[in-house]
């Protein structure tokens, strides 16, 4: 028994992605994950999560986002790709329905739940319109699909760690991790083309705080970009890469290390017909 229902077949995106985000999720969990709380109670605020509520969220990684809903009294459907991160969230949540699947085909009916997140998720799909038309499909009408990303690169801090990975990395492997790739206004068309309504949207700050280079390390070297630059130059190659990326954020007589990064969420409606 895995802990989590199986749909497949994965497209081979999605067993890229799968590859790219298994290589650590104890790391990810405890030093990465935890960082983006504020984004998550944005989104949960923003689509009035509660007593009730049912959600989905797709790409759920170790599942704090699932555990914040269920704190609120939502039913909660977590959906990721990755074994390893959905391990996690099973530890977290005994009782969730979790699935391993792909974010293009949703094991699930039409107008199945009132809230359906993703919170930097999409972009990773092959196609992201029609992973974002999946999550209008399977909420109901009046229902909201939230979306979180980063706001833009050059408004987070973290892109210096990013962009330092992927300078180890091969240009034709660029578009595997590409984290920016829904931006504010391709993100509106997308919504757009997937039958949806913005309705709301903002911006929080994400500090990621590490007490120590080692935990920033581990934290960084686990994601998809860090996984990626492993995979092609080797962890200490990658390892020193991320060292010197982080020594303007670190403070020199603790060692603690903080990057601000804006991130924005927005809300958009499946429509009630007529």
């Amino acid at each position: 028994m895995t802990g989590w229902r199986t749909a497949g077949p994965l497209s081979p995106a999605a067993q890229l992605q799968q590859g790219l985000w298994g290589s650590d999720p104890e790391g990810w969990a405890r030093f990465a994950e935890p960082h983006n709380q504020p984004l998550f109670d944005a989104i949960l605020d923003a689509t009035q999560t509660g007593d009730g509520t049912r959600l989905l969220d797709a790409g759920c990684g170790t599942g704090l986002l699932l555990a914040l809903a269920a704190r609120r009294g939502a039913t909660v459907t977590g959906l990721d790709v990755t074994p390893g991160l959905l391990a996690i969230a099973r530890d977290r949540l005994p009782t969730a329905d979790l699935w391993l699947a792909d974010l293009a085909s949703l094991p699930f009916g039409d107008a199945e739940f009132d809230v359906v997140t993703g919170v930097n998720a999409f972009q990773f799909a092959a196609d992201p319109p029609a992973a974002l038309a999946e999550a209008a499909r399977v909420v109901r009408p009046g229902g909201l699909v939230a979306i979180g990303n980063f706001a833009a690169p050059e408004r987070a801090e973290s892109t210096a760690v990013h962009l330092a990975m992927a300078a180890l990395s091969p240009p034709r492997r660029q578009a595997d991790h590409a984290p920016y790739a829904l931006t504010r206004d391709n993100l509106a068309a997308a919504l757009t083309a997937a039958g949806l309504r913005q309705v709301a949207g903002g911006e929080v700050e994400c500090v990621w705080r590490y007490a120590s280079r080692a935990d920033a390390v581990r934290g960084l070297i686990g994601s998809a970009g860090g996984t990626r630059a492993v995979q092609d130059a080797g962890r200490g190659p990658v390892r020193a890469a991320i060292e010197a990326a982080l020594v303007p954020f670190t403070d020199p007589p603790t060692g603690e290390i903080s990057m601000h990064n804006a991130m924005s969420w927005v809300t958009a409606v499946r429509p009630v017909a007529g």
